[in-house]
C-alpha cells in the first residue's frame, strides 16, 4: 500500500476538531475524508476507498457503537482498523468499544502526538505480517524483510535495527514521498517537532551503507525511495 492508499475517513461533528484532526493527519501524509455525522461516514466507508476509520462516540444521527457493530458485522469491513475519539471516558463505554471491534480507544482532549502515535500503532498491527514473505530486489539492491538481510550488489551490508525499518518502510512505500511525521510516528511511535535531526541522521547513514542516490530528500515534504535505474520495481 502506499502512502497515497491510506485513505483514512474522519466522522466527527464538531468541525473545529474535525479541521484540526484532518489538517495533522494530511500534514503526516495521510488523506482524509471528513464526515459530520454518522450516516455519511457510514455510507461512505462501506462504499469502500478508505484503509481507516477514526470514529466520534457522539454523533447527531448515529451511534458510533452502531457504527462499529454494523462495519464489524459485515465482510468487506470486518478488518478495516478502527480508532475511537471520544470525549466519552468511562470505562464501561471503552470496553464496549473494545469489545466491538474497534482496535483503539483515544478520550478527548488529546494531543496530536499523541493521535499521529496511535493511528501509526494501529496500522502496524493490521498489516500483521502484511509483506513479510516480499524480497525487495531491483537488481542493485536486495532486502528480505523475513531475515533482515540487506545486500548491496551483492554483497550483504549491516543495518541498525532501526536504519533497517526506516528502509523497508520507504521501500514499501514507494514511490510516494513520505513525510518526516509519518516515519517518526510509525518507526519511533513519536510526532515529534521539524527540529528534530533523527530522521536524517538515519537517512545518510543509510545512503553511505547503500547508496547517496537511493534515498532522496525533498525538502519541505519528506524522503522518498529510488529504484534502481531501468528496474520495474
Amino acid at each position: 500500500m502506499t502512502l497515497a492508499e491510506t485513505r483514512i475517513a474522519l466522522v466527527e461533528d464538531d468541525p473545529d476538531l474535525a479541521f484540526t484532526v484532518r489538517l495533522n493527519l494530511e500534514r503526516a501524509g495521510y488523506v482524509v475524508g471528513s464526515f459530520a455525522n454518522g450516516h455519511d461516514g457510514l455510507r461512505a466507508v462501506q462504499a469502500g476507498g478508505f484503509s481507516f476509520l477514526i470514529l466520534d462516540l457522539n454523533l447527531p444521527d448515529l451511534d458510533g457503537f452502531t457504527i462499529c457493530r454494523e462495519l464489524r458485522s459485515h465482510p468487506p469491513t470486518a478488518k478495516l482498523p478502527i480508532l475511537i475519539l471520544t470525549a466519552r471516558s468511562a470505562e464501561g463505554d471503552r470496553i464496549m468499544g473494545l469489545e466491538l471491534g474497534a482496535d483503539d480507544y483515544l478520550t478527548k482532549p488529546f494531543s496530536v502526538r499523541e493521535l499521529l502515535a496511535r493511528v501509526a500503532a494501529v496500522l502496524r498491527r493490521a498489516k500483521g505480517s502484511e509483506g513479510e514473505g516480499e524480497v525487495y530486489d531491483d537488481g542493485e539492491l536486495r532486502i528480505d524483510p523475513r531475515t533482515l538481510r540487506v545486500h548491496v550488489r551483492g554483497e550483504e551490508v549491516k543495518l541498525a535495527k532501526k536504519e533497517f525499518e526506516l528502509l523497508w518502510m520507504l521501500v514499501r512505500l514507494r514511490p510516494a514521498v513520505v513525510p518526516r511525521e509519518r516515519i517518526l510516528a510509525e518507526i519511533w511511535q513519536v510526532a515529534e517537532d521539524v527540529e528534530t535531526r533523527t530522521v536524517d541522521a538515519h537517512v545518510r547513514n543509510l545512503r553511505r551503507k547503500i547508496g547517496k542516490d537511493r534515498i532522496t530528500t525533498l525538502i519541505g515534504s519528506g524522503y522518498r525511495f529510488e529504484a534502481a535505474p531501468g528496474s520495474p520495481s
